[in-house]
């Protein structure tokens, strides 16, 4: 099969689901690939192209591990994939003060989940001000959730394993701002969320809680929920940490979620059916 850097991940998985270990071996962030549920929700996406991005690798590197599958990169599309070296404007010109680092690599290495400290630490952010992630990889799913918050976002290679991602707070965007049939994500404080949870009614708001479900539980559960959910109804969500995955899983759809973000072990839901 003939491949080219544009080649989705699902495709070579499609033709050959030894490509599955075979990619997982490349780097650490293509490991997820192992997990069936998170594979669903990645290799449709994702193309090797960005894939060599995430995992801070190759193209070369991909072809290594999947010609022995019979794969064939077609070196007359095959290119050099680089990011834009040029930073925006907005970064430019920002001032040290404005700008929060935060190192996670060492997390990370012990097996811990960042987002939870990271989300924490975007919320308390003045707008204006620019939160920094230091991290081995980039961390793509992020950079989509904070895009989704109205974010502006830039990363920086610095090394082989080090890659900064700045995200520049802003406003809100309002809700009319949104693509008809795309799905509208807020991060709000526990007034604005009390707020929309108080529009529905008993009958109308359906409530679970997956903070007991181990992974990927909680997002099947939800995913099955939604399925059964009436129009103009709502899905209010126990959680323990924001669903990254199953936010990028309903982008496509047509919902409105608002994120309440109460502690590093406590996060609401509520999920509207437009």
């Amino acid at each position: 099969m003939k491949i080219t850097k544009n080649t989705k991940i699902s495709e070579l998985i499609k033709a050959d689901k030894n490509s599955i270990d075979a990619l997982a071996s490349i780097a650490q962030p293509l490991e997820k690939l192992r997990n069936p549920l998170l594979r669903k929700l990645m290799a449709s996406r994702v193309t090797i192209a960005e894939a060599v991005k995430m995992g801070n690798s190759t193209v070369e590197a991909f072809e290594q591990v999947l010609k022995p599958l019979g794969f064939e990169f077609d070196h007359n599309e095959k290119e050099k994939i680089e990011e834009s070296t040029a930073k925006p404007q907005w970064l430019q010109y920002l001032g040290n003060d404005k700008i929060n680092n935060f190192d996670v690599r060492e997390m990370l290495s012990q097996g811990k989940d960042p987002l939870k400290e990271i989300m924490k630490k975007f919320k308390d952010l003045e707008i204006g001000n620019v939160l920094c992630i230091i991290n081995s990889f980039i961390p793509t799913p992020l950079v989509k959730l904070f895009e989704k918050d109205n974010a502006l976002c830039y990363t920086e290679t610095i090394g082989n394993k080090e890659f900064h991602t700045y995200f520049l707070k802003q406003g809100k965007k309002k809700a009319s701002t949104g693509p008809i049939g795309a799905t509208q994500i807020f991060n709000e404080n526990e007034t604005d969320f009390s707020e929309h949870t108080k529009r529905f009614s008993e009958q109308g708001i359906k409530e679970i809680d997956v903070r007991h479900l181990e992974m990927p539980g909680p997002m099947q559960t939800i995913l099955a929920e939604l399925e059964k959910l009436p129009d103009g109804n709502a899905l209010f969500v126990h959680h323990k940490r924001v669903p990254i995955y199953l936010l990028e899983e309903l982008e496509s759809k047509n919902y409105i979620i608002h994120i309440f973000n109460i502690s590093e072990t406590e996060v609401k839901l509520l999920i509207e059916r437009k």
